[in-house]
């Protein structure tokens, strides 16, 4: 069973946990502290995001597929033994599919052959006393109700109860008791058994901590595929968000090259030059320097929040440079020499690239230093663009000009 518990701090409650994971830190050390209780960290609209993408509540969620439920709940069991033991993993733990009572009735073969027996009837005669059978119908006016017949609770809640139920014996030659020519018993089944793609499966969830995606999942494939072995039939899919990190992936695989094609063409297209054209995209690179240096001093890792946050101040760092460039050209069409025309092209349009770099990064600054609930999504974006746009601009002002004079001929029209 699952127990959620929803808690709402009040602000002089707050000042014990200076973050949200020293927060779930000092709630799973004092809940593990009770044997048998799994844990599972999470936020509201994250639960529904997370069991939308795998079918279970976890960042990764490990499925292990396979036709015998014992043998697949060993296998989770020791999936779950393999992920507890790397670094950052937390709240490990699989479904349990054990723990529902049932009662066993198996019938002997060779005992009903024995006597006789028909097995269509011990088998209407199980299906009479424990689950009813429908014997004719009740009309009220036009409603229809099914009259159904079964043993009364008292004569089939114990296991002697089934024993002694009475098989008939063919030729009205008396009975025999279930007992003889069937096995009995209570045993602990499956409580739920979990599908997809019409295969039986057991998924096995984890949350991570201070640990990038893409690291853990190669580390834990490695030692999972290394320590556990699967019979035939049986195999292992890695799903959650790093499933949907991973086609998002795929995705900009393609869209970052597009994108960089075409901002070329856009720079060939204005300056009639592919030397400026891929000066200017030359300082793309630079932009990567702040962006990953503000991910370290932020703690964060590389997601696809960050990326779609390195593509926008790519953006940023091309209109900065085409700014610079335009007006280096334009003052040596006019006369002025090369050497002069980059320098007063540099100096004057200072202020402009410095009130782009402002504005986009003050904009995104509080987004990049928020804390709050939603924050994991938009921070890694914000963060990026704020160290990108850093970057881009002292190496805009500065390597721009010197890698123009060296690109550039003097004479060149």
């Amino acid at each position: 069973n699952n127990l959620e518990i929803l808690a709402e701090l009040t602000p002089r409650e707050t000042w014990r946990f200076k973050a949200k994971a020293e927060l779930i830190a000092d709630l799973g050390r004092k809940i593990r502290e009770l044997p048998g209780i799994p844990t599972n960290f999470s936020q509201v609209i994250q639960d529904n995001v997370e069991e939308a993408l795998s079918g279970a509540r976890g960042e990764i969620v490990v499925k292990v597929y396979g036709p015998d439920l014992e043998i697949l709940q060993d296998k989770a069991d020791q999936i779950v033994a393999v992920l507890a033991g790397i670094r950052g993993a937390i709240d490990v733990a699989s479904f349990r599919i054990g723990g529902q009572t049932e009662l066993s009735i198996r019938l002997d073969r060779q005992k009903i052959a024995r006597l006789g027996v028909n097995i269509a009837d011990a088998g209407n005669l199980m299906q009479t006393a424990l689950a009813g059978v429908g014997v004719t119908t009740f009309y009220e006016g036009e409603r229809r109700f099914d009259v159904t017949v079964r043993l009364a609770v008292s004569y089939r809640d114990a296991v002697d109860d089934i024993s002694n139920l009475q098989v008939p014996l063919p030729n009205n030659a008396g009975s025999v008791a279930m007992s003889d020519i069937a096995t009995i018993e209570i045993r602990q089944g499956a409580s739920r058994i979990g599908r997809e793609n019409g295969g039986r499966l057991i998924p096995v969830k984890v949350n991570l901590y201070q640990r990038d995606q893409g690291g853990f999942v190669a580390e834990a494939q490695e030692r999972v595929k290394r320590e556990v072995g699967l019979p035939p039939g049986y195999y292992i899919t890695w799903g959650g968000q790093f499933e949907n990190q991973q086609r998002a992936l795929k995705r900009l695989q393609v869209i970052v090259p597009i994108s960089l094609f075409s901002m070329f063409a856009l720079l060939f297209w204005a300056f009639n030059s592919v030397k400026r054209a891929v000066l200017v995209l030359l300082m793309i690179p630079f932009t990567a320097i702040g962006g990953f240096a503000g991910l370290a001093m932020a703690g964060l890792h590389v997601s696809i929040s960050a990326a779609v946050g390195f593509i926008a101040v790519a953006g940023i760092s091309v209109q900065n440079g085409v700014i610079m460039v335009e007006h280096i050209v334009e003052r040596y069409r006019d006369g002025t020499e090369m050497s002069r025309s980059i320098i007063e092209g540099a100096v004057n349009r200072l202020r402009p690239i410095l009130m782009t770099a402002l504005m986009a990064g003050l904009g995104l600054l509080p987004a990049a230093l928020s804390q709050g609930i939603g924050s994991e999504t938009q921070r890694p974006f914000a963060v990026v663009i704020v160290g990108g746009i850093v970057s881009a601009t002292i190496f805009t002002l500065l390597l721009l000009p010197t890698m123009y004079s060296m690109f550039a001929r003097d004479g060149e029209s």
